[in-house]
């Protein structure tokens, strides 16, 4: 094949949050070593450019145009599933008619059926997020038609697998845990060591996410501030569009140490890669740190959703704001250790993963367009059902709504109603009066 693979991959990856810029940079080395040249087309909501941006994001309104140019699709990863309107602070589309959220997944995954395009789940997440009965269809129709699903938790595969029985939905790792291949952590970069001058990191580091609900690790560096004097602290946003901000950690922190400014992913990575430990929230944090063998201590509940998938690869630790952390055990657990055998088998699925979607890739276009056809064919029976549905239950309300009012009229006219009116203004007046005693 003489052109570069065109494939497009959607997400998020025009906000600032490091997870969310890690997928496409994976995708793209993944596939260029298995397919040659890749053009690789990153969908969000907005545009970007470098230098302001770590890469080329192309706008959502411009997916109409290229759509048929693609060889493939990735949907996701990250938590890219869902329904729910607040996905960040004043995150919309750009153009009203893309509905939101699902316009950076739902609606291109059904394009990409549309146009025969091999349609891949890309190890996205959607848990604690209900699929509302509208959206049941859409989504069972995707599921139904696309040859590799890829969830990253057990909970997001069961939910999916309620929707479409037939589907093949399993789990695979965190595309995230393929990130120890883009660096050598052997030999330094010349941008991180040039980082670290600036950012006078002249010691051994912790890396502390500027965010809040980490009291206890802050309490135990200032209170035992000589047990840690060998080391520094690094405090790093890591999800700027989620409000992260070295101010939120407050003052009396020893020896810390903030950026000049916000690095691009793969050097974010580095910072994390060379540290003796990291205290934090974020999942994509989390499993950076594994990957590079450096010990986490984790203020999420790893017993709940996507982080149930974490503590199996272990050197993750549980750290809560309201309890103590010991200070012999937590300087006990510093440092990098190899990594656990669940993580280097992450990467062994991870390969067969990567294997199957360039193999996808180079079979070509799928037969699925006859059932997009079959389901628009019938789209204007259940807009009618639907609309149908909707006025009788109008019509219901203002059936139950004269009923009240005649009630209520009813009542008005009644004699009882009538006989009574001296006691209701006795009653209002006596309570005017008790409570102009009470304020007196």
């Amino acid at each position: 094949m003489s052109r570069a693979w065109q494939v497009g991959i959607f997400g998020t990856f025009d906000v600032a949050n490091y997870g969310d810029l890690l997928f496409p940079i994976i995708a793209e080395v993944e596939l260029t070593r298995r397919l040659g040249a890749v053009k690789l087309h990153r969908f969000s909501y907005h545009a970007k450019t470098p230098p302001e941006w770590p890469y080329e994001v192309t706008s959502l309104t411009a997916l109409p145009d290229i759509a048929g140019e693609l060889d493939g699709v990735l949907i996701g990863g990250g938590f890219i599933i869902r329904f729910d309107k607040v996905v960040a602070t004043g995150y919309y589309p750009p153009d009203a008619s893309i509905h939101h959220p699902t316009g950076y997944w739902l609606t291109p995954a059904l394009i990409a059926l549309q146009h025969a395009i091999p349609l891949i789940w890309n190890a996205p997440g959607m848990h604690c997020n209900e699929i509302p009965s509208w959206a049941v269809p859409l989504v069972k129709l995707s599921l139904d038609h696309s040859p590799h699903i890829r969830v990253r938790d057990a909970l997001s595969q069961s939910a999916l697998a309620q929707v479409s029985p037939t589907a093949q939905v399993e789990v695979l790792p965190d595309t995230a845990f393929g990130l120890a291949r883009l660096l050598d952590v052997q030999a330094p970069s010349a941008a991180f060591l040039a980082l670290r001058a600036s950012a006078g990191l002249t010691q051994p580091y912790l890396v502390v996410h500027a965010m809040w609900g980490l009291d206890s690790f802050l309490h135990l560096w200032r209170t035992h501030a000589g047990l840690f004097e060998d080391l520094q602290l690094l405090l790093l946003p890591i999800g700027p569009v989620l409000g992260d901000h070295e101010s939120v950690l407050g003052e009396g922190l020893e020896r810390s140490r903030c950026l000049p400014f916000w690095p691009d992913p793969l050097l974010l990575a580095e910072l994390l890669a060379h540290a003796e430990g990291v205290i934090g929230h974020s999942y994509h944090l989390a499993i950076s740190s594994l990957v590079f063998g450096v010990p986490i201590f984790c203020s999420a509940d790893l017993g709940t959703g996507k982080y149930t998938a974490l503590p199996s690869h272990g050197r993750i630790f549980q750290i809560r704001r309201d309890q103590p952390i010991e200070p012999q055990w937590f300087r006990a657990q510093l440092g990098r250790q190899p990594l656990s055998q669940v993580t280097a088998h992450a990467t062994e699925q991870l390969d067969a993963h990567w294997d199957r979607v360039a193999e996808l890739i180079r079979e070509g276009p799928r037969s699925t367009p006859a059932a997009l056809n079959r389901y628009w064919q019938g789209l204007p029976g259940v807009l009618e059902d639907l609309h149908a549905q909707v006025q009788h239950q109008v019509a219901e309300r203002q059936s139950d709504h004269a009923q009240h009012q005649h009630a209520l009229e009813a009542l008005y006219r009644s004699n009882s109603f009538k006989l009574t009116a001296p006691l209701r203004h006795i009653r209002r007046t006596l309570t005017k009066w008790l409570g102009a005693l009470r304020h007196d």
